[in-house]
């Protein structure tokens, strides 16, 4: 099992930085390597599931997303399965943090079973993972400078 773990600080609020990042139509706008997400109801309660398209290694894939766990406003976690490739769970935690918001994000992926599989899950796809996180974080950092888009909906307390 690959685990990738990164953290950053970012100068905004943490109800309002977790309310955007847990609404599945913002995810394009940040997350490294997304084209597009489509709930599949509220993505509110464990178990909501969301349609993603993912560009990975130069395709683009399908995923389907679940949501594992919503702990407003401090964590929310999701298990991430495309045909042929290995889940991936990712958790966002968020803290307070010097007048800002600390995001740490963990990335877990499993490993297939096939011989060719495991070569690639150990060595191509945690490179790619890692990279997809940091980048996810540089464009959150980003979206963050110029403004977060108005109108997203209120989970900070749900």
């Amino acid at each position: 099992m690959a685990t990738i773990t990164m953290t950053r600080q970012y100068p905004i609020d943490r109800h309002r930085l977790y309310a955007h990042l847990t609404e599945p139509t913002n995810w394009p706008s940040y997350y490294h390597g997304m084209i597009a997400a489509t709930p599949r109801g509220a993505f509110a309660d464990p178990g909501d599931q969301v349609s993603v398209r993912h560009r990975l290694l130069g395709r683009s894939i399908d995923l389907e997303v679940t949501l594992l766990e919503l702990d407003a406003p401090t964590r929310f976690r999701t298990r991430a399965k495309g045909s042929g490739l290995p889940p991936v769970e990712h958790v966002w935690s968020y803290a307070d943090s010097d007048g800002g918001t600390s995001v740490t994000v963990t990335a877990e992926m499993e490993e297939t079973t096939s011989w060719l599989g495991r070569a690639i899950d150990r060595h191509v796809l945690p490179r790619q993972l890692e990279r997809d996180v940091a980048r996810t974080l540089d464009n959150l950092e980003e979206l963050v400078a110029y403004g977060l888009d108005a109108g997203e909906p209120d989970r900070s307390t749900s």
